[in-house]
């Protein structure tokens, strides 16, 4: 045993550069910094460390990588042709110009062909967008969404791996997202505090149903009971959860009234702080680079391009068949049952344009007492008989676009 660590003390006395973790901005770098037998000064800041990284090292990590990200400029992009230098420190972000040309010349390989990548004098530039445009990279990314789809609709349906996978990549990318953020910035997380109100509301067909309704709004108004629970784009039949939204007139459009119509309102609001995982967010989250040389480099890419997309995915009008729903079905399910313990989910409503939102409010009753045949739904949510109002319909306004 002494001899194997005099031989791993002799090999780090023969190396002669180690970088410190604090020295090297690429995540993935600094998580592969091995552990020393003795504790070495930083090259870059001088600071004695216990783990450490070597030019060598760092060499073999980014070897392949760099091929996949930039190209041999041949004098195509002028002015922005970079050396193998200036390529390893945009990369690993490394402050010493003489690490990143130590680190260049054991990559360099000295009896190339000038046309090899690793040619000694080689210039490079970014490697090109593999999409010809945006709707281009839309329909690649959402492949993948569409490929679950269709296992879900017509293949493997309940305890599907492959699905469930593909959900928490997508998850976990969105709320990685608001890790360390400072308040105010775009999250997939929308926490709103106590007595938040919300609104829902159902279409009497008579004067019997607006006094029914007026009278008991937290049965009639409420979440319908299991056995009475549709499809829905949230939740499958049987499932009763309830549909929000946060302002009257967006509320009373989801209903779809005709005119001449009356619309039943109530106010609910919350007893607790709820959390929301919030769909209208993920077109503008900020997310935190991704080091080019982690082997999930590109499906990270691909899954942040996918959230920029996804709430049309899952806003979308589609006809309410058995199948229309199943994929966000089963997104939302995935959701409530994280270990994230979301309350709920919002979204932007179809239905009214201008900044609508609707609220799905997650079941938080007992599992025990659903067997119970007068069992009902539990939300952290009030209302009472003066929250109701009674709407009439008098227009209804429809925007077209061309095809």
């Amino acid at each position: 045993m002494r001899d194997i660590f005099c031989a791993f003390l002799e090999a780090e006395k023969i190396e002669a550069t180690y970088i410190c973790m604090e020295c090297l901005a690429d995540e993935w770098l600094r998580n592969k910094a091995a552990s020393l037998m003795e504790p070495r000064a930083c090259a870059i800041c001088g600071s004695f460390v216990d783990k450490a990284q070597t030019p060598s090292k760092i060499a073999s990590i980014i070897r392949e990588p760099l091929q996949k990200h930039f190209i041999v400029d041949y004098g195509l992009h002028p002015g922005y042709e970079m050396s193998l230098s200036e390529v390893i420190q945009k990369t690993i972000g490394c402050p010493s110009v003489e690490i990143c040309n130590s680190i260049a010349q054991k990559l360099v390989i000295l009896d190339a062909d000038d046309e090899e990548f690793y040619a000694e004098g080689q210039e490079y530039s970014r490697a090109p967008s593999p999409f010809e445009s945006e709707d281009h990279c839309r329909w690649y990314v959402e492949g993948d969404w569409k490929a679950m789809s269709i296992q879900l609709i017509h293949g493997q349906r309940f305890f599907n791996d492959g699905v469930k996978t593909f959900f928490e990549s997508l998850i976990s990318e969105a709320l990685w997202s608001n890790k360390g953020k400072e308040e105010g910035k775009p999250s997939a997380i929308k926490k709103l505090p106590v007595e938040s109100v919300f609104y829902r509301a159902r279409i009497a067909k008579n004067l019997s149903d607006v006094h029914r309704f007026r009278a008991d709004p937290d049965v009639e108004l409420g979440a319908p009971p299991k056995d009475h629970a549709a499809n829905n784009r949230m939740s499958a039949a049987g499932i009763p959860l309830i549909y929000l939204s946060g302002d009257p007139e967006t509320c009373i459009a989801e209903v779809r009234p005709s005119i001449g119509d009356e619309v039943v309102l109530a106010k609910f609001t919350s007893t607790e702080e709820l959390l929301f995982f919030d769909f209208t967010a993920l077109e503008l989250l900020e997310h935190d680079p991704i080091s080019l040389f982690s082997p999930k480099y590109e499906d990270r890419v691909q899954r942040r391009l996918l959230l920029t997309y996804l709430h049309d995915l899952i806003a979308r009008p589609i006809r309410k068949g058995d199948t229309d729903y199943v994929m966000t079905q089963a997104l939302a399910e995935y959701i409530r049952f994280s270990h994230h313990d979301f309350d709920g989910i919002a979204f932007r409503s179809v239905q009214r344009s201008g900044g609508g939102i609707n609220y799905v409010l997650f079941d938080k009753g007992s599992v025990e007492k659903m067997h119970n045949p007068d069992w009902r739904p539990q939300f952290n949510l009030i209302t009472s008989v003066q929250s109701v109002s009674v709407h009439k319909v008098t227009g209804v306004v429809y925007h077209c676009d061309s095809v």
